[in-house]
């Protein structure tokens, strides 16, 4: 464990039976999320893993039309967002594949998605306490699995913040490598008035793990390069949200990013809601 800048720590981890186990408790990698900081996972999932699950969505997003109504969080889709949030006006500009339906994809698309999300799934759960699998549910929360895009160009995504509960932890896994695949481009943060930026400090396999209150956002790719939705260059990160979406949205105040509140943070209970 290693404090590579201000609230932004590294934890390495193994890659073992198919489980990322890190070299800390995850009592312990949770305290230090709620501190609040940022928290990094060095997963270990092999560079082949990851990049077969950009290859297998992209495969998939070819031959499956793009939405473009409201979402049903019923199904497997892909949408190109360029829009700006109603409640928290947040201007948004990326690539999403959301498999709300993950397990009706069919066969080798689920098996490769599986290799990176059952590991990123089992990893939550220890880390909140939880025992939640994939499904969709009228009645709750449920796992909302998402590969994003962000192509080159000018894709980003404002600050904007969610609740709290249930996710506790937001969990950012890079598919593909800061420097290599694309230059531009990463998700920041406020504590405590103090911008964190992670761009730079994120490799490939490595997971953010943030509060799920802090805001935060995605800094934009270079305009120097030309967008297009269609080039598979950029950043591709794999990320599973975990809410109701019949429940009520996050308000349009700022739960978080000021001295009082960041306290109030560190001395709230941390054990999961289940």
């Amino acid at each position: 464990m290693k404090e590579v800048a201000k609230y932004l720590i590294k934890v390495d981890a193994e890659f073992k039976d198919g489980q990322i186990v890190p070299e800390i408790p995850f009592e312990e990698v949770m305290r230090l999320v709620n501190e609040p900081n940022i928290v990094i996972i060095k997963t270990g999932i092999p560079e082949e893993t990851l990049r077969s699950v950009i290859s297998a969505t992209r495969a998939w997003a070819d031959k499956t039309p793009a939405a473009e109504g409201p979402d049903t969080f019923d199904n497997n889709q892909h949408k190109q967002r360029l829009h700006i949030a109603k409640i928290q006006q947040a201007p948004q500009l990326f690539h999403d594949h959301t498999f709300d339906a993950i397990l009706d994809l069919e066969e080798p698309t689920k098996q490769t998605l599986m290799k990176v999300f059952t590991p990123l799934r089992q990893f939550w759960n220890n880390l909140t306490g939880n025992n939640e699998e994939y499904g969709i549910r009228k009645d709750g929360p449920f796992f909302h699995p998402q590969v994003t895009h962000y192509p080159l160009g000018g894709s980003f995504f404002g600050r904007h913040w969610h609740p709290l509960n249930p996710q506790k932890v937001g969990t950012i896994l890079a598919l593909n490598q800061y420097g290599k695949d694309y230059n531009s481009g990463g998700t920041g943060y406020v504590i405590n008035d103090h911008i964190v930026e992670t761009e730079g400090y994120q490799d490939m396999g490595d997971i953010i793990l943030f509060r799920y209150d802090l805001p935060h956002w995605v800094s934009p790719s270079s305009f120097a390069d030309r967008f297009s939705w269609e080039d598979p260059a950029g950043r591709w990160v794999a990320i599973l949200p975990f809410y109701d979406p019949w429940a009520k949205p996050a308000d349009k105040d700022e739960p978080q990013g000021w001295k009082a509140q960041i306290q109030t943070a560190k001395n709230a209970p941390t054990e999961a809601v289940v």
